[in-house]
């Protein structure tokens, strides 16, 4: 048996039974017994990871993090480290406790079940480089505070991981795309059909297409302001995560709902930019905004909501990123095409391969890509969005062989243009023996020559 089957990471029943009464007791009073004693002194060598994340989670989560980023760490939090981290201390984290931790999610640990998708037998190594992310995040707060010495998930040992890269639509196929949906007289394709040249030609992410607002764009100058991004948020973080700055929140259309659709900022500052359309995306903006004015007069008020967006449905409610992505893929599914498959591509992978046509057509210049498509850093550009394409792989090569191999001779090539200038000298010495004259008729030539 190897030393971590000896460690004891307790079974999920157990620990989520004791971390109902935990919840019930608040780790508040755990650490300060109540309000009038706040001030008394607080030994925290017995503090438990599950009290410490707590206390992260509401000091610093709540502060730094935005409504995905909150869903998405304290789901990691609840389903990974609370059933098998929870009850240790916090001061007994050793980097070897951190390795055994991973070995057991990666072969033993079972995987939480969620509602409409199937189930895993195993912790992906994916999951657990994103629990990685969290709580070393955590745990330099903790050095911070000076709960612990040392962040023992440092220099933790992951188990491998490859980034599967996104598949990219080619620029032929974006055009198969665009003519299939170009359809002005049915508003649900030629609606898809503006979002997607919002997201190929401006770079734009799914939620800044949805929150995309006409008081925001100006055809004249071509120049749309990207300020604002569509999402669905719970309604106990509207006023808790203090980063999430909220614009406007959209009316529910059904009563007892625990989501509400917002408008927000996006995540960094440096999203906010603006994108400039191309006349062809500008012309195909203003036909979509007078379809919008059709409908308007046709339904009515009570039929059509005005919320001044871009791209809505035919009634004027928001299209959330989620639908955008259904939507396209409904679209390629129904297009049969041979070379693209639906299962393998997104709306988001319109994003990748504009980032990659744009530093084509840019010659390589990263921050007019970078500023174009809001990235934090130019790296994000060509790590993550900039897919090779195979055409330019081949003008590359073929580049290679005319500027390159063809320009500056090879040894072999001449070796060969040297044996052909001494073939040719022997050939004219043999015409010259054989026919003096020939040699008196050249050597007048020379002269003559000489003398002009």
């Amino acid at each position: 048996m190897t030393m971590w089957c000896n460690l004891s990471f307790g079974t999920k029943k157990e620990v989520r039974n004791e971390r109902t009464i935990r919840y019930e007791r608040s780790w508040k009073k755990n650490l300060f017994c109540d309000r009038d004693s706040r001030n008394l002194h607080v030994d925290r060598n017995d503090l438990t990871v599950s009290e410490f994340l707590y206390e992260f989670v509401e000091k610093y989560g709540e502060k730094r993090w935005v409504a995905s980023t909150y869903d998405g760490n304290v789901g990691l939090i609840e389903n990974y480290v609370h059933p098998y981290l929870g009850d240790k201390k916090l001061r007994n984290i050793r980097t070897k406790t951190v390795d055994d931790y991973y070995h057991y999610l990666l072969h033993n640990a079972e995987p939480p079940s969620h509602p409409g998708k199937p189930k895993r037998d195993r912790v992906s190594p994916s999951t657990i480089h994103d629990i990685h992310k969290v709580l070393r995040c955590a745990f330099n707060q903790a050095v911070r505070w000076e709960y612990i010495a040392k962040n023992p998930f440092v220099n933790a040992t992951l188990p491998e991981h490859k980034q599967r890269k996104r598949l990219a639509l080619t620029p032929e196929q974006i055009h198969r795309v665009l003519d299939f949906t170009d359809r002005p007289d049915i508003y649900d394709y030629y609606v898809i059909h503006c979002a997607i040249q919002l997201a190929f030609a401006c770079s734009m992410r799914g939620g800044e297409v949805g929150g995309a607002q006409w008081d925001r764009y100006d055809p004249e100058s071509q120049i749309l302001y990207v300020d604002r991004v569509i999402d669905r948020v719970h309604k106990d973080l509207m006023d808790k995560l203090t980063k999430m700055d909220i614009l406007y929140k959209f009316p529910n259309l059904y009563p007892g709902t625990k989501t509400v659709m917002v408008l927000k900022q996006p995540k960094t500052e440096g999203s906010i930019r603006n994108v400039y359309t191309p006349q062809t995306v500008t012309q195909k903006l203003l036909r979509l905004r007078k379809m919008q004015d059709n409908l308007k007069l046709e339904l009515g008020n009570d039929g059509y909501i005005d919320y001044g967006l871009i791209i809505c449905q035919a009634n004027g409610r928001p299209i959330m990123t989620e639908h955008l992505n259904k939507r396209f893929k409904d679209i390629l599914e129904s297009m049969n095409d041979p070379e693209i498959n639906p299962a393998e591509i997104v709306f988001h992978s319109l994003r990748h391969t504009s980032a990659g046509v744009k530093l084509r057509l840019s010659k390589g210049d990263l921050k007019a890509v970078q500023g174009d498509g809001g990235w934090n850093t130019p790296d994000m550009v060509t790590k993550r969005y900039a897919h090779i394409l195979d055409e330019d792989r081949r003008a590359l090569a073929n580049e290679m062989e005319e500027k390159f191999y063809n320009a500056v001779p090879t040894k072999q090539a001449q070796i060969d243009r040297d044996n052909k200038s001494n073939i040719d000298a022997d050939e004219i010495a043999t015409m010259i023996s054989n026919n003096p004259e020939l040699l008196t008729k050249i050597l007048q030539s020379i002269q003559s020559a000489n003398k002009r």
